[in-house]
């Protein structure tokens, strides 16, 4: 029924339509009847169309998640080196960070190192990455 009707716009378009802007119509209305014929195929297939919106903040969050963990994983490989190289321990952190929604860190809430550290180092690490809360992992 919708076919016919379009195809029935779509005739007195080309009809009342003046000469030098017939064939810009018969596209226009080509792409018309086209919609009107493949509009119950989605239908058919029971294929489902998400808005544009709930993509964008889907793809939105997983980037946002994954600068997240970049950013975690940038500052727990900094801990690595500066135990390491100030101090001389081989030692794994796991930090939980603070971030903002503009993803940009506001600090390090918690250290948790995978070994015993010398004071000198807790002291170090409380000094540059402003945490107060250091903790040791229990294996």
């Amino acid at each position: 029924m919708s076919v016919c009707m379009a195809a029935v716009i779509a005739s007195l378009a080309d009809i009342l339509a003046p000469r030098e802007h017939q064939k810009y119509i018969r596209v226009l209305l080509g792409f018309l009847i086209l919609t009107v014929i493949l509009s119950p195929l989605p239908k058919v297939k029971k294929i489902k169309f998400e808005p544009i919106e709930n993509q964008t903040l889907e793809n939105t969050k997983i980037l946002s998640d994954n600068i997240s963990v970049k950013l975690k994983e940038n500052v727990e490989a900094d801990i690595f080196e500066r135990i390491k190289g100030e101090f001389g321990v081989i030692c794994d952190a796991d930090v939980l960070l603070d971030i903002d929604d503009e993803h940009k860190i506001r600090g390090v809430k918690r250290i948790a190192l995978s070994k015993k550290i010398p004071e000198n180092a807790l002291e170090r690490l409380k000094e540059v990455y402003g945490c107060d809360r250091i903790e040791y992992k229990v294996k």
